[in-house]
C-alpha cells in the first residue's frame, strides 16, 4: 500500500482541487467490478455520509487529514495526490498510473472565454505556481507591498513589449 503521510500543512483554496482530484480518481480508479466507487461506498470506508464526499467532489469542503488519509488509502495513493500542485512527485506519480487525459484534473471553468475571479485565482494558484508568491507578499508592509506591485508591472510590460517586438 501507498505511504499516506501529508507532507506541510494544508493551505487555504485546496477544496476545489481536492474536489477535483477526487472526481478525478472517483473516473478511473475502479473496484474489481470495475465500476466506479459511489460516494456510499466511499463515505463508509472514510466514517462520514454520502452528501458529504459529494460536496468533496464539487470542491465545497475539505476533510479533515484523517479523512483525507481515509481517501488516499481507498484508491491506494499518497494522500499528497489530493492536495499538492501538479509537478509534486505524488501526483506525477498518481497522474503516470491514470489517462492521459487531464479533463477532471482541473476545477470546471463555467465559461472557458469569461472564468469568474474565483477560478481565475484558483487557476493561476495552481497551474502558474502564484500562491508562494502572494503569500509571502502578504507579510510585506503596504508600502513594500507596492514596490513590489510596481516590479511585476515593470517586468510583465518588458515580457509583453518582448513578445510585441517578436511578432
Amino acid at each position: 500500500m501507498a505511504h499516506h503521510e501529508m507532507t506541510g500543512p494544508l493551505e487555504p483554496g485546496t477544496a476545489a482541487l481536492f474536489g477535483a482530484r477526487l472526481q478525478r480518481l472517483v473516473d478511473n480508479v475502479h473496484p474489481k467490478r470495475s465500476k466506479p466507487y459511489t460516494d456510499a461506498e466511499i463515505a463508509a470506508h472514510v466514517g462520514v455520509t454520502a452528501k458529504y464526499i459529494g460536496k468533496l467532489r464539487a470542491g465545497r469542503s475539505m476533510p479533515s487529514l484523517e479523512k483525507g488519509r481515509a481517501i488516499a488509502a481507498l484508491f491506494d495513493i499518497d494522500v499528497d495526490y489530493l492536495l499538492k500542485p501538479d509537478d509534486h512527485p505524488a501526483v506525477t506519480r498518481v497522474e503516470g498510473r491514470l489517462p492521459t487525459t487531464r479533463e477532471s484534473a482541473a476545477p470546471p471553468q463555467k465559461s472557458p472565454s469569461h472564468p469568474t475571479e474565483e477560478e481565475l485565482w484558483l487557476q493561476l494558484q495552481q497551474v502558474h505556481g502564484v500562491k508562494e508568491i502572494a503569500l509571502r507578499a502578504g507579510q510585506l508592509s503596504p508600502g513594500a507591498r507596492a514596490s513590489v506591485l510596481d516590479i511585476v508591472n515593470r517586468i510583465l510590460s518588458s515580457e509583453n513589449e518582448a513578445q510585441r517586438l517578436q511578432h
